[in-house]
């Protein structure tokens, strides 16, 4: 029984490619499995004008000549290791790997994994991995945290304006997905809101005792620190994990204020929203 049909007439042959059937048409496709001796498959590295230009031709191309590169690299102020060893991906690589991560909607893993198998998604994170592949499906997660910490929303938008104003009509609307709206949302628990203050409070401390030139207060911060990271990774958090967190929590925020106050009183601190103003006793 014939898995597949031959079709002679162009007329059919256009309708049934429309449709999406499984058939032969007049493509210069053949089985592997019908091969009979050895061939080889084109070199990506020997014909790399001919994989990019059928790159830029599809409509992931498209985004990637759309996208300022340069001047994306530059806000984020990302720049390449001038010691040691070099990273896997370019700044620029780094960046594109959110957007496509953005464009495939699909996990760590899957990413990673499709990655290793598409020459076009290799071509927009500027990357070629030939006959290697990819193993650490984590390095997009360490990624993603990186760009977090440097990223600046505004400053961003306005290099993506600069680029795009020419094909935007009203230029004094601003239209936004729900989706940003949602990645607002949080579902703080006490041990979440807990942990903010004392980390918050923690390197303010930190600053003000580095400007004082006096040693930090003694604290278990490393250590609650590390049990809080178990904690948030854990699935089911029992009345018996969250009880002791909470206690710990609430014990070592109580010592960090009575610090901060006596910080205040003895050296006369005052803190502003951008400076700490130190007025010396004496």
């Amino acid at each position: 029984m014939r898995k597949f049909k031959y079709i002679k007439t162009p007329k059919k042959a256009v309708e049934s490619q429309k449709r999406g059937f499984l058939i032969l048409t007049f493509m210069k496709i053949q089985k592997i499995s019908e091969f009979q001796h050895e061939f080889s498959f084109l070199s990506s590295t020997e014909n790399f004008n001919a994989y990019y230009r059928r790159f830029l031709e599809s409509d992931l191309g498209k985004i990637y000549s759309a996208i300022p590169w340069d001047s994306l690299v530059d806000t984020f102020g990302i720049k390449e290791k001038t010691t040691g060893s070099k990273m896997l991906f370019s700044p620029k690589g780094r960046i594109a790997l959110m957007f496509l991560k953005h464009y495939t909607c699909s996990s760590d893993r899957k990413l990673i994994e499709q990655l290793n198998s598409n020459i076009d998604y290799q071509f927009f994170c500027d990357i070629h991995l030939g006959f290697n592949r990819l193993t650490n499906f984590k390095i997009v997660s360490q990624i993603r945290c990186e760009l977090a910490d440097k990223l600046d929303i505004d400053l961003l938008e306005k290099d993506l304006f600069n680029h795009w104003n020419n094909h935007i009509d009203c230029q004094n609307q601003i239209t936004v997905d729900a989706t940003c709206y949602e990645s607002e949302c949080r579902y703080p628990t006490p041990q979440k809101l807990l942990w903010e203050a004392v980390n918050w409070l923690y390197k303010q401390l930190r600053e003000t005792c580095k400007i004082l030139g006096i040693k930090m207060q003694r604290s278990k911060y490393r250590k609650w620190k590390h049990r809080y990271t178990e904690f948030s990774k854990m699935r089911r958090k029992t009345n018996k994990k969250r009880k002791p967190l909470t206690r710990s929590l609430l014990h070592l925020l109580d010592k960090f204020i009575k610090f901060e106050q006596e910080l205040r009183d003895t050296y006369k601190v005052q803190f502003t929203k951008k400076t700490i103003t130190v007025v010396w006793p004496y």
